[in-house]
């Protein structure tokens, strides 16, 4: 797990945008995965890497959505939030996580939604 968090770390210290053609399947999977860890600094440096990511993210974080681990279901939601309206596609599942029996988890599909919905602005 280390060389994943080093890799985030790096990531969320960089000034540049991560393109889609720099990313792979294999770290994006990597970095997720370390997700697990119970240190919060930890996960939210993994949450800013895939967030700088983006879109490439999308998918696997939604998939991690459905984990065993909550910490992993947290960091993941929260992660989606900071990617912002690239993640759509996840709403259903975010949506199902409302009802999860972790607190944390249901804080951060909620945010998420308030991320990823656009809000007002509009006309009828």
């Amino acid at each position: 797990m280390l060389p994943a968090v080093l890799i985030a770390c790096s990531l969320a210290a960089s000034p540049v945008q991560v393109t889609t053609s720099a990313t792979d399947e294999a770290l994006i999977r990597q970095l997720i995965d370390a997700m697990k860890d119970a240190d919060p600094d930890v996960r939210g440096n993994l949450a800013n890497a895939l967030a700088k990511i983006g879109p490439a993210s999308v998918e696997p974080l939604t998939t991690a959505l459905k984990d065993a681990v909550a910490e992993r279901r947290a960091a993941a939601a929260y992660t989606l939030a900071l990617i912002g309206s690239p993640s759509r596609t996840a709403l259903p599942t975010l949506l199902d996580l409302l009802k999860d029996n972790d607190v944390d988890v249901r804080r951060q599909a909620s945010y998420a939604i308030s991320k990823i919905v656009p809000t007002g602005g509009g006309g009828r």
